[in-house]
């Protein structure tokens, strides 16, 4: 089980619904705006890979949404 945080870029205007589709992904502690080279963060649970890749699989789909990328956190 890993954390890790999953940044997005998105077009103006969608970052709110992003930000709410985000927060409804089991597994994803937190989620919201932010400034400067990325639009979103989120962070997630302590979690698999495979479902880690799945929440951004998920935001990566959703309309408005142009990068997607994951940090995977060392264990502890």
């Amino acid at each position: 089980m890993v954390k890790a945080c999953i940044l997005v870029c998105c077009r103006l205007l969608k970052t709110k619904k992003i930000v709410e589709l985000a927060k409804k992904q089991s597994g994803v502690k937190d989620a919201f705006p932010v400034h400067g080279r990325w639009d979103i963060a989120i962070k997630t649970e302590d979690l698999d890979l495979k479902r880690i890749a799945e929440i951004g699989m998920t935001i990566y789909k959703a309309d408005g949404v142009e990068i997607v990328e994951t940090m995977v956190g060392y264990p502890e």
